[in-house]
């Protein structure tokens, strides 16, 4: 049977069967409580706490109302009560990953966010990183990051969040028990949980259906590619080199600021031309029509400009910067140098993906089951404690699981 049919079959396991415990990302439900600048979200706060009305600022859901009192968000401040009473000071903003490559700050407060999935939080650390599982056929059917996954950054329904390790400290693997052992004694070399990381992001095309192979050379070749998308899709901050610093494109091909970014530039085009992206009169180049093509430059923009380009709401959603800073543009460039590297990477990465799945050495789901790595304990796939607190429910109180 060739690898063609194992696929067919179902005979690879599933990023579930490797990576048991997985969740959805934050789900807010408000949109106020993002935004891609600090400034923006201390405003909203200051304007929540002067009024007298709430209820229509905070726009209540069945999970929070300026009644509730949830429990705190792991490493934030204790609420000091109810919306309804008192406010308190701006509560600590955290940067999460809000939509793929797009890192926004939220405010970090129980009280305002319906679903904060505590469960990731508790797990936070500097080695952490977390793999956002989307839907088949996805341009990016895996993405990684350093910072707390929003739903919106796996699409919604259908995704799921999944870290690396179970602990803040990144010692324990969110792996398959015994799973690294097997691959080290098929592969012959020593496996660590950061490699098979590395190689699951490097060859995934189909979450449900992921290819492990025992040729040792192309499973080296398949994990430094992994550890290399890693560190882009983290800008910098996951599987680096020590000196490393952030992803920067070779000289000559950096792209630069060639006329300033006007105060409220109207959107982002590209001028195939010059490989030049514009923002108005503001113009940065030189940039690859590959980069362009990824779709998430215009995005990136538009949530960055709404103030002055979107429709006035009512809520606190209006209160927002009116013109363009010189810190977006320099995170604009920065992710310009991730989006080029990675458009880089990609003939690579569809050649190994192609040659992943045809390796005659894939090691399937009957492997798994008669070696004893399948089926998973059930320990596995619950949340890494015993301490389960609710995010529902009279005082947000702690119940035991």
């Amino acid at each position: 049977m060739g690898s063609r049919d194992v696929i067919q079959g179902g005979g690879l396991p599933s990023l579930a069967d490797l990576m048991p415990w997985g969740t959805a990302g934050i789900s807010a439900g408000r949109t106020w409580v993002y935004a891609p600048e600090q400034a923006t979200l201390r405003r909203r706060w200051e304007r929540l706490a002067a009024a007298t009305d709430r209820d229509a600022l905070l726009r209540p859901t069945r999970s929070r109302t300026t009644a509730s009192v949830p429990a705190p968000l792991p490493g934030c401040d204790a609420p000091s009560g109810p919306l309804a009473r008192e406010v308190g000071p701006t509560p600590r903003l955290l940067r999460i990953a809000r939509r793929p490559f797009d890192r926004q700050w939220l405010l970090a407060d129980h009280r305002v966010v319906d679903f904060a999935r505590p469960e990731l939080w508790r797990v936070r650390g500097e080695r952490q990183v977390y793999l956002t599982a989307r839907q088949a056929g996805d341009a990016w059917p895996l993405l990684c990051s350093a910072l707390l996954p929003d739903a919106a950054h796996h699409g919604g329904r259908g995704g799921r969040v999944v870290p690396l390790y179970r602990d803040p400290a990144g010692v324990e693997p969110n792996l398959a028990p015994g799973l690294t052992g097997l691959l080290a004694d098929r592969l012959g070399v020593e496996v660590t949980a950061e490699d098979v990381f590395g190689w699951i992001v490097a060859v995934t095309v189909d979450p449900a259906h992921v290819p492990l192979t025992a040729d040792a050379a192309l499973w080296a070749e398949g994990v430094e590619l992994g550890r290399r998308l890693v560190n882009l899709y983290t800008f910098g901050a996951r599987f680096g080199r020590p000196g490393d610093g952030r992803p920067r494109l070779p000289g000559g091909r950096r792209p630069f600021v060639r006329e300033a970014v006007p105060a409220r530039p109207p959107g982002a085009t590209y001028d195939a031309e010059t490989n030049a992206l514009l923002l108005g009169s503001g113009r940065i180049g030189p940039v690859p029509r590959e980069v362009w093509d990824l779709g998430v430059i215009e995005p990136w923009v538009a949530a960055r400009i709404a103030a002055w380009t979107e429709p006035a709401t009512d809520g606190l959603e209006r209160i927002g910067e009116r013109t363009w800073s010189t810190d977006l543009t320099s995170e604009l460039t920065d992710l310009l140098h991730v989006l080029g590297l990675l458009a880089d990477l990609t003939p690579a990465r569809s050649a190994l993906r192609t040659r992943a799945a045809d390796s005659p050495t894939l090691i399937t789901c009957e492997t798994l089951r008669t070696t004893g790595i399948l089926p998973l304990p059930p320990a596995t796939r619950r949340p890494p404690t015993v301490l389960d607190i609710t995010e529902e429910g009279p005082g947000g109180q702690a119940v035991l699981v």
